[in-house]
């Protein structure tokens, strides 16, 4: 019965719904239900809220609230902007920021309960460092060589993705990735709006990696970018082009730290004079440059660009084509995959370990571990055995 008990909800708490719920919903007959409410033409019901804010993604308690809040993700405030103004954050976005804030919470907990020191990398550079002293500093914590990327095989950025995320772990900053908020399928996250974000923190640090980007060398890029973030001591949400054209300073100093971990000046500048013969023609010379570093066509050309080695008209062309395979790629690629598989891909390793040690200590329930891993009771044990834990 008391799933049909009218209540009143405040005008404007039902305006701020109407604003908040996502874009791609607006013809939904939830929002159109919650028009009622507001005209009077339909009095709300417990059942009818309950519908309403699973549908629309926003938290039932908020329906009960006297004035609207701002639930707006601080690391909001810092988004780069390369697709224009971004007015409101999707209830995509606040939810993931939500469970990112909250693995990481715990995992500075942990951290803390354990003895750990704060890291000494966070924050340890500023933007009048320099690239290169910058670039040598992420390099020498995650333990690998100026050329790192000749120790690659033929998948590069897909094997460089995995080898920067593992030395990552090794250093304790957590990097999570997924394409979907939660195990929710039908809430895919949208690149145009972040391709990733990074939480700044001393004890643990944490990246977050949209898997929807594509292709792979866009989430590596994502990727190095934040780490120099984190080397700057600044938060930030991710959302700029492909390949990136920062106006700050903050953004084009982590542009060009990420550029130069991946294709190095002096290195991409040998390797550019050994591919460039008389009548080869542009193409060629990225694509054989595309093969040694792990980086897109596009990052690769905006080097060759900025240093002075190819023209605007060339960049252009390059980008065109190469944002048009992308296209195609992207709407070609196969869904779906093994649960524990994708569920394994999602998480970072080395918290996984330690969430399971501290459940085995009693210092973690059960059922906390289930949230921050997103299973339940018959999924998290055989999570665990796939990951040999």
């Amino acid at each position: 019965m008391t799933a049909t008990v009218d209540v009143s909800l405040a005008p404007e708490v039902l305006d701020w719904v109407l604003r908040i719920s996502p874009a791609d919903h607006h013809d939904d007959p939830q929002r159109r239900i919650v028009q009622q409410w507001k005209s009077g033409e339909r009095q709300p019901n417990i059942r009818d809220i309950n519908e309403v804010s699973r549908k629309l993604h926003i938290p039932f308690s908020y329906f009960f609230l006297t004035q609207p809040i701002d639930d707006t993700p601080a690391i909001f405030e810092h988004r780069t902007i390369g697709n224009g103004p971004l007015k409101t954050p999707s209830r995509d976005l606040v939810d993931t920021v939500a469970d990112m804030s909250r693995i990481q919470d715990w995992a500075r907990q942990d951290q803390i309960d354990n003895g750990g020191e704060p890291l000494p990398f966070i924050g340890s550079m500023t933007v009048k460092s320099g690239v290169v002293r910058i670039a040598d500093s992420i390099r020498k914590t995650l333990g690998i060589e100026k050329t790192w990327y000749t120790q690659l095989g033929t998948r590069k950025a897909e094997e460089a993705f995995t080898l920067l995320r593992e030395r990552a772990a090794q250093t304790q900053i957590i990097v999570m990735m997924n394409g979907v908020v939660g195990n929710n399928t039908h809430r895919k996250l949208n690149p145009e709006e972040f391709r990733a974000f990074a939480l700044v923190d001393e004890y643990a640090p944490l990246i977050f990696i949209n898997r929807a980007d594509e292709p792979e060398t866009a989430r590596l890029f994502s990727l190095v970018h934040e780490f120099a973030h984190l080397w700057l001591g600044q938060d930030e949400l991710f959302n700029d082009g492909t390949p990136p054209r920062a106006t700050s300073g903050l953004e084009q100093a982590c542009n060009a730290v990420a550029a130069e971990i991946l294709m190095p000046t002096k290195e991409f500048t040998a390797e550019w004079h050994r591919v460039t013969h008389s009548g080869v023609p542009v193409e060629q010379r990225i694509e054989k440059m595309h093969e040694i570093f792990p980086a897109s066509w596009t990052s690769i050309a905006l080097r060759a660009l900025n240093s002075g080695s190819i023209s605007q008209t060339e960049y252009e062309r390059i980008t065109d084509a190469a944002q048009r395979w992308a296209t195609r790629q992207t709407a070609t690629s196969s869904p779906g995959g093994n649960y524990y598989n994708t569920k394994l891909s999602r998480f970072d390793n080395r918290l996984l370990d330690h969430l399971v040690a501290s459940v085995a200590e009693g210092r973690t329930s059960y059922v906390e571990a289930y949230r921050l891993t997103g299973t339940n009771r018959r999924t998290f044990p055989e999570l665990l055995k796939r990951a040999g834990l």
